[in-house]
């Protein structure tokens, strides 16, 4: 793979598995602590590792997202990504942003953002961002950043949507991570049954479409091969209580990249192996 091909699909996954994996994360009735395993593959080779947490507490929740490349592709990107978001739980356990804050390095590049959103109207009360270190201005205008979330509170209320969706009705949000403004569509399929981890079980398969709208230098966003600047997805979540997100792939591009659930270290019993 060569550093431009490694760096594109490191850069888009980053992108994606913050909003995609947290998908599933439970729901506030559930008081669930979660902590899964992910590996990211590209030509069905394992090129990252990925960790997501998630706590719900009577008066917020917290999720967090790590993802570090491994094996040749950490000697040519050593790419590290950190991204936690911070809400409160309005009426009827809706999820409302109050902070975010994601940072990324690699050889080449750093970059960090913290945004702090108002969690009555959804709208963006500050954003700091950061380029190797130095300040640097978003380029989302200021009317694009109302009634907007962070992404992964973006994909918990996708989950929450997804458990009571009726195949093939849309549900989407506006989706705010400091340097980008998206849209972000999901649809579920059906309910379905389907091999993954080496085990047939029964998942929803649920159809997403995040479209880029405004923001980022050209720098700042690798070349992914996608066209229209929308990303196409398919997400597998466990169908049962849980909702796991089991499986994520893309779908349109160039870049062949999957993500598959390794491990589920969630309960007392510590980390469980899932087959592949």
């Amino acid at each position: 793979m060569s550093g431009r091909v490694a760096r594109a699909t490191i850069a888009l996954v980053s992108a994606l598995l913050v909003l995609a994996l947290a998908a599933s994360l439970g729901r506030a009735a559930g008081q669930e602590s979660l902590d899964l395993r992910y590996g990211l593959y590209w030509a069905g080779f394992q090129i990252a590792t990925l960790k997501l947490q998630h706590e719900v507490a009577s008066d917020g929740y917290d999720a967090k997202l790590a993802i570090e490349t491994v094996g040749l592709l950490d000697k040519l990107v050593n790419y590290r990504a950190r991204t936690l978001a911070e809400g409160e739980l309005g009426p009827g356990g809706r999820l409302l942003p109050v902070n975010f804050s994601t940072e990324y390095s690699s050889r080449k590049k750093q970059r960090r953002a913290l945004v702090t959103f108002d969690p009555a109207s959804g709208d963006v009360l500050d954003v700091r961002i950061s380029k190797r270190g130095k300040p640097d201005t978003s380029k989302v205008p200021q009317a694009l950043r109302r009634d907007v979330v962070d992404p992964l509170t973006a994909f918990l209320r996708v989950r929450d949507e997804a458990a009571a969706a009726r195949p093939g009705v849309p549900f989407q949000t506006q989706v705010f991570d400091g340097r980008r403004r998206y849209d972000l569509a999901a649809r579920l399929i059906g309910h379905e049954r389907a091999t993954v981890g080496g085990r047939d079980q029964a998942v929803l398969r649920l159809a997403l479409t995040l479209a880029f709208v405004a923001g980022s230098n050209p720098d700042d966003i690798e070349d992914v091969a996608v066209d229209d600047d929308r990303i196409e997805l398919e997400l597998l979540l466990s169908d049962d209580e849980r909702l796991l997100p089991l499986e994520m792939r893309l779908l349109n591009g160039v870049l062949s990249a999957s993500v598959e659930l390794l491990q589920d270290c969630s309960g007392a019993a510590g980390c469980q192996l899932a087959a592949r």
